[in-house]
């Protein structure tokens, strides 16, 4: 498991494919197994992979990624409905930062596959701003991570959360992108 910063906040990661990996991050933080987690890939390309994009899907994230966006999108029907959510979407970052983005780089290259993209913290409690804090609020189960970028406190608004499908734009989580700006490049 790798503890790495975003633009935003600290994340998590596993391999986004192997369920073995994701079942050891929903024990560390403690969340629901139902609940889905976000995947971070390196840019559209990637996306377009795993999930299907619509032309408002394209718009968007080609305004907005790499950058504080969570795009929400219908998974291809090629990836194990064990590792998406019930309603078969799965969301995708593209973080600017560039730890992150040497981690996914470096991580793709090796595995092939997207890395989760789930805030560094115990569920329900705050997201911390450095790994420091955030090993200890982990307590002895920090040791489930096995590398840890420290590249400073991060104390950023968490990313907007935008589902695209069938061409419809929703607000799951308004965020450091504003919504407003997401509709208009959609209707654009």
């Amino acid at each position: 498991m790798i503890l790495y910063p975003t633009e935003t906040i600290y994340a998590l990661g596993v391999n986004a494919l192997d369920e073995a990996e994701k079942a050891k991050l929903f024990q560390l933080k403690g969340r629901d197994a139902q609940k889905a987690v976000s995947w971070l890939v390196r840019g559209v390309a990637d996306i377009e992979v795993y999930a299907d994009m619509d032309s408002a899907a394209l718009k968007i994230a080609e305004r907005f990624l790499p950058g504080p966006l969570t795009l929400v999108l219908r998974a291809k029907d090629s990836i194990s409905r064990s590792l998406i959510s019930a309603d078969g979407t799965v969301g995708f970052r593209v973080s600017p930062d560039p730890v992150a983005g040497r981690v996914i780089t470096d991580f793709m290259q090796k595995y092939n596959a997207p890395l989760t993209c789930t805030s560094a913290n115990y569920s329900g409690l705050p997201t911390l701003a450095t790994p420091e804090d955030i090993l200890k609020q982990f307590g002895d189960q920090a040791v489930m991570i096995d590398t840890v970028y420290d590249d400073g406190p991060r104390s950023g608004v968490a990313s907007t959360i935008v589902r695209v499908v069938d061409g419809e734009v929703t607000l799951l989580r308004e965020g450091a992108t504003p919504f407003h700006d997401i509709l208009a490049v959609a209707n654009s």
